[in-house]
């Protein structure tokens, strides 16, 4: 179905995880940033979920217009048939026009995205598929990436079996040799400073960011495109009290904050991109720029003793299990989640009674277990320090320890930050007045938001919660 009336180009950043009091500290440092919100009409969104808020819960209901109940993503590597609801990028294709999609939380796997359209899903994808073919040796490379720097940067990482098709397809991907140079200085800087070595997750941003201005024509874009980072947000969470330390009295007191200057670094990308993004607008005036973060952050003080759990090798934890290599596949995910996938219901469900079955010292359940079709997500239910410092756990009659299992003990700080409801959102196009009101969104309301702004048919769009959900909301009231 064709949309009628004026289709007005939209580009949304993704700009995971961002709140407004982040932007407030910082944005005036950066002629960008500050441009660019200096010059929107400001919202702040806020979550419609239930339950702990994720990034693969909050994004989907921005992209669907509904609630985590009624769309069903509940963790990264779940088959996507088992979502609900159509996500933004789906209703344009519906309505004939093309998309460019760039990393987008639970985007995979690519759909056809239309004539000068492309779609690179996000970087827990399951495989590298990717349109056009040709940025494949580049997402295979992501994944590679994501599955061997989990909460800390693995220093030997970049050169993976991976590395060498990338470099023969860099020509293609539109990877400048600006870039590269910043990466090769970076590999030097950050063995001579190990504080610099917290930057190193801004370069897949940098990398993909080429990519995508290589593929994205300011001048005649897709209808439809988006872009997703998350090396902000990474930040954040383990940097807070670098950032904010009158949050945390005085234990912070005197103390260096090196990090500081790691989320300087991380700004510092974000304002050459908006750089460039307001450039396009001024080439393209028709060109709708959005601004959006799904949820934010600020300040949590952990209760943790310093010490959490984190499964690094699901592989040992399946062998506990009881499985075979050839009955399970590890899947991507995001720290400290590990997800799997089975070879069949019966494998599915040893694993599940196997780690149903593990407890700590004081009898505490070990692990929270999700599914979905032949899907596991699991993530250890963080157990207190005279627990963790025993060095195992019980599991059916028996005793395993924390490296038997692939379960590894990481040392925190207690000041960081984690999820809150309210995000950030700002609309940016030529000849429009700003206005920095900060009008609250719901994530219910963004879908419809976004396909009226570009000029699309919100009648023809799926934007109502789905005859199963709805029959089950009428059945429990």
């Amino acid at each position: 179905m064709m949309s009628s009336g004026k289709v007005r180009p939209i580009l949304l950043l993704e700009i995971n995880e961002v709140s407004w009091r982040l932007l407030d500290r910082f944005k005036d440092r950066f002629p960008n940033i500050k441009k660019f919100f200096a010059g929107a009409q400001t919202y702040t969104t806020t979550t419609v979920d239930s339950g702990e808020l994720s990034p693969w819960i909050t994004w989907p209901s921005f992209h669907r217009g509904l609630c985590d109940k009624e769309h069903g993503s509940g963790f990264l590597g779940q088959d996507p048939a088992t979502f609900k609801g159509t996500p933004i990028w789906a209703e344009y294709r519906k309505q004939g026009h093309a998309i460019g999609i760039c990393g987008s939380l639970q985007s995979w796997p690519p759909s056809e995205a239309g004539p000068g359209g492309f779609y690179i899903p996000d970087t827990f994808a399951h495989d590298a598929t990717c349109i056009p073919a040709y940025v494949e040796p580049f997402q295979r490379f992501n994944l590679s990436q994501v599955a061997t720097n989990g909460r800390t940067v693995n220093s030997s990482s970049m050169f993976s079996k991976e590395i060498l098709p990338l470099i023969a397809s860099l020509p293609k991907l539109g990877i400048r040799p600006a870039t590269l140079a910043k990466v090769g200085q970076q590999l030097v800087e950050e063995r001579l400073d190990t504080v610099k070595l917290s930057r190193r997750p801004a370069f897949q941003t940098i990398l993909m960011w080429d990519v995508f201005k290589n593929l994205f024509d300011a001048n005649k874009p897709p209808a439809f495109s988006t872009f997703f980072t998350n090396h902000i947000a990474g930040v954040m969470h383990r940097y807070w009290n670098n950032l904010f330390p009158e949050d945390f009295g005085p234990s912070m007191k005197g103390q260096p904050t090196p990090y500081l200057n790691t989320m300087v670094f991380a700004l510092n990308v974000l304002d050459d991109m908006l750089r460039e993004v307001m450039a396009w607008c001024e080439q393209n005036p028709e060109l709708v720029v959005v601004w959006a973060a799904s949820m934010g952050q600020d300040t949590v003080h952990r209760d943790s003793d310093g010490l959490e759990l984190a499964v690094n090798d699901s592989r040992k934890l399946m062998q506990i299990c009881g499985l075979e290599p050839v009955q399970f596949k590890p899947l991507l995910a995001m720290v400290p989640q590990i997800a799997v996938e089975f070879t069949d219901a019966a494998a599915l469900a040893q694993a599940r009674s196997r780690l149903q079955a593990c407890t700590t010292t004081s009898g505490q359940p070990l692990f929270r277990i999700e599914g979905s079709n032949l899907n596991l997500s699991i993530t250890c239910i963080n157990p207190k320090r005279v627990d963790i410092e025993a060095g195992f756990f019980n599991c059916d009659g028996g005793r395993v320890t924390w490296e038997d299992a692939g379960v590894r003990v990481v040392q925190t700080t207690p000041g960081t930050a984690y999820h809150i409801p309210e995000g950030t959102m700002a609309v940016y196009r030529l000849g429009h007045e700003p206005n920095d009101a900060r009008t609250r969104m719901s994530a219910r309301d963004a879908k419809s938001f976004l396909l009226k702004l570009g000029g699309l048919s919100v009648a023809a769009a799926q934007t109502a919660v789905p005859e199963k959900v709805k029959r089950k909301r009428r059945a429990r009231g």
